[in-house]
């Protein structure tokens, strides 16, 4: 067995690393590794899970909080130990969460890729005009700032500070929220977040300016010729060690 460490750019961060390279008992080895120790935040987590991102379906993180908020993280100051003894035991329950794909079509080709988080497509300049197809169907005419589409885990993130629902990671869904949409007598939406089950597949086409940003969790991409981006959850999930972090537990520690 193999591990690599990615870990936050400070002090704190760099003091747990060292420690953990001093205890663990594997090979370091950054290029196929089959454990993917995170020290940091959730920025971190994001970070991790898209480096090794093409091995996906071969490592399991183990991510032990040094940030802030640490939504994601299982691992804390005072559990240090037991991160040590799973790693040298392999001895640990494994959790997973889904990721996204999606397909961008532009007029130079396509793109292609995953999102751990949350999809965005965003034109904060000017009112974004799309067309919102639902397997094909046409469900709408979008005007607004913009559409989120995440996964459960990414629920708690973006997603929620829109007024999405937040989604148990267990599950194989993905949501839908709207971002500033306008509504009057002539320009009408859902208004409303829309959870939707794995057999769908949301799609997004241009009905105006082909310039926008879509944003892939902490990613930025700018298209200035945008035609459409279609949107499923993803068989790829990101597997970790669960250390007895419950969904509930991480709802109560981070906002009640």
């Amino acid at each position: 067995m193999s591990y690599v460490i990615i870990n936050k750019e400070d002090e704190k961060s760099f003091k747990v690393r060292d420690y953990l390279i001093d205890k663990i008992h594997d090979e370091y080895n950054s290029t196929n590794p089959d454990k993917v120790i995170v020290v940091g935040g959730d920025g971190t987590f994001l970070k991790a899970v898209h480096t090794y991102e093409k091995i996906i379906d071969n490592v399991t993180f183990f991510i032990y909080n040094t940030g802030h908020l640490g939504y994601f993280s299982n691992y804390e100051d005072d559990t240090i130990d037991k991160l040590i003894e799973a790693l040298n035991t392999n001895e640990y329950r494994v959790g997973s969460y889904t990721m996204l794909d999606y397909r961008i079509l532009t007029t130079d080709g396509l793109i292609e890729g995953r999102a751990l988080n949350e999809v965005t497509i965003i034109n904060p300049t000017r009112t974004l005009m799309l067309e919102i197809y639902m397997d094909n169907v046409l469900l709408e005419h979008f005007r607004g700032t913009g559409i989120c589409v995440s996964t459960p885990a990414g629920s708690t993130a973006y997603n929620k500070s829109l007024g999405g629902a937040v989604i148990d990671a267990s599950l194989e869904a993905f949501q839908v929220t709207e971002i500033a949409s306008i509504n009057s007598k002539i320009f009408h939406t859902l208004s409303s977040p829309i959870v939707l089950s794995k057999k769908h597949e949301v799609e997004f086409k241009s009905e105006g300016d082909s310039t926008i940003w879509i944003t892939v969790d902490s990613k930025s991409i700018n298209i200035d010729n945008f035609n459409s981006i279609a949107i499923s959850l993803s068989d790829k999930k990101v597997k970790y060690a669960k250390n007895n972090i419950t969904f509930i537990n991480r709802l109560t520690k981070n906002f009640i």
